[in-house]
């Protein structure tokens, strides 16, 4: 059965960077929002006006690739379930297993993040901690049932390891 990984998090919690290794390890193909901006469009920094047509696309392209029997991994800060439904809803229609991973760091290991000279190459509106604390203030993550915690304050490697586990438990 093909998968539909949602990740899911505040700005700098890792999404971008594991879908990337995800994606890199065999895990299904990444449709990464801030590619999409940053390396197609020639955008940096500001989505305004066009953050429903990115999603749009970004929707198209989890269908098509999911109908084709791919599996697909999608990264945004998804703060609520009503965020996530209409991809839930895509996956259900191509008949694919959806799985909800949720980044969780602290808000030390966040600001730390989002000020990296590597989040200021490309689509990043927050990259200072006053953005991400209006982010996360405006943006509250809401709990879902069906999503399983990761722990993003640990290493990348610890990251993917705990995703891993969850995308294939062990037999």
């Amino acid at each position: 059965m093909t998968k539909l990984i949602i990740i899911r998090g505040y700005p700098g919690s890792g999404k971008t960077t594991l879908g990337k290794i995800l994606q890199d390890n065999g895990f299904g193909i990444f449709i990464d929002h801030n590619e999409i901006l940053t390396f197609v469009a020639s955008i940096v920094g500001d989505d305004d006006g066009i953050y429903e047509n990115i999603a749009d696309l970004e929707k198209a392209m989890t269908r098509k690739l999911l109908n084709s029997g791919k599996d697909v991994i999608v990264a945004r800060g998804f703060s609520s379930q009503a965020s996530m439904a209409r991809y839930q809803e895509i996956a259900q229609e191509a008949d694919a297993e959806p799985l909800i991973l949720r980044l969780e760091a602290n808000e030390q290991v966040l600001s730390t993040r989002v000020q990296s000279l590597e989040r200021q190459k490309d689509f990043n509106p927050t990259i200072t901690p006053s953005a991400l604390s209006a982010w996360t203030k405006d943006n509250p993550i809401e709990d879902v049932a069906t999503e399983q915690i990761v722990d993003a304050n640990k290493s990348i490697d610890d990251v993917f390891n705990q995703a891993c586990s969850f995308i294939r438990p062990p037999a």
